[in-house]
């Protein structure tokens, strides 16, 4: 019986030391796995490489920063001159006229357009450029070219449609008598005529609305109305907001100084007249700005410098 007692006792003891040496096995081997998996984390530690990777960018930023910050230089000017200057497919830049104030031959209305044209380079035209600081783009009218820079839409619509031109700018050496700054235009049907007119005196505004479309101005009649300029100011020691709107069968013009409302009106044709009973003139307006000088030659060149210019239109 002692002798079985004993083998019981040496066979416990036997299997205890190995159970001992299993546990202390697993415990090694948790943290083995756990340095293991602390010198992968130092390998792939996104900071580390981060940091490595910022002193490699840092030690290039002279040459690559440089290039970088041109780039978007570049290209923040580009964006700014595009959010400045909104132009589509249906809207060019029309300039000069052949009449009696051409004395500089080719002489006749051209078009360009102005779609992407601050993508690849800036404009640079004798009569459509940007100032060297691009705070403002420049139209000027001619002295020896003819009568006339606008901004020209070549879709058309009716009254009823929806174009809109909201322009910011400078005037620059508007003649005494006066010069066009603004149109609702037609060419439908034997018309050819505006319909609406903003003329810019040296002392204030004045609206002009043509009674017929489709008569000689000697044989027509015209609404006018004058809005004078806040305390007498200037028109070109200050910018002037110009927006015209055709919409919902009228035409709205608003104009502020510095600020300052100036003009704010809505003008409808006449019910009775062709304007509105002639289908081709009574869907063909479109819009126009600039420079339009309808009063004879002028005897020096006209300038506007815009701040900005958008121009919005649902007619095809």
């Amino acid at each position: 019986m002692k002798f079985l007692q004993l083998i019981y006792i040496l066979v416990f003891a036997m299997s205890f030391g190995f159970l001992s040496g299993c546990s202390s096995d697993e415990e090694n081997t948790a943290d083995e796995e756990v340095v293991v998996s602390e010198d992968n984390n130092d390998d792939v530690d996104p900071a580390g490489d981060d940091d490595s990777n910022n002193d490699d960018s840092d030690d290039g930023s002279g040459d690559d920063g440089d290039d970088n910050t041109d780039d978007g230089g570049d290209d923040d000017a580009t964006s700014s001159l595009l959010e400045r200057f909104v132009f589509d497919e249906n809207i060019v830049i029309e300039h000069s006229y052949n009449t009696g104030g051409c004395d500089s031959p080719p002489c006749d209305t051209d078009e360009d357009g102005l779609v992407d044209i601050f993508v690849n380079a800036v404009p640079d035209d004798m009569y459509f450029s940007l100032s060297e600081d691009a705070s403002e783009l420049l139209l000027e009218c001619q002295l020896d070219k003819g009568r006339r820079a606008e901004f020209k839409q070549i879709s058309e619509g009716p009254l009823t449609s929806f174009s809109k031109l909201e322009l910011q700018g400078v005037y620059y050496d508007i003649p005494n008598n006066g010069v066009t700054i603004a149109q609702v235009h037609n060419r439908g049907g034997n018309s050819n005529k505006p319909f609406f007119r903003l003329v810019l005196h040296n002392d204030g505004l004045e609206t002009v609305i043509r009674k017929d479309p489709e008569v000689s101005s000697s044989d027509t009649t015209f609404q006018k109305e004058d809005f004078p300029f806040v305390d007498g100011e200037d028109y070109d020691l200050s910018s002037l907001t110009v927006v015209v709107e055709k919409s919902n069968g009228f035409v709205h013009i608003s104009v502020e100084q510095n600020g300052v409302l100036v003009l704010d009106e809505s003008y409808q044709p006449d019910a009775t007249t062709d304007w509105v009973n002639d289908n081709g003139i009574a869907n063909g307006f479109y819009l126009k700005a600039g420079l339009y000088n309808d009063d004879g030659p002028h005897s020096k060149n006209l300038v506007v410098g815009y701040s900005t210019v958008v121009f919005e239109s649902n007619d095809q």
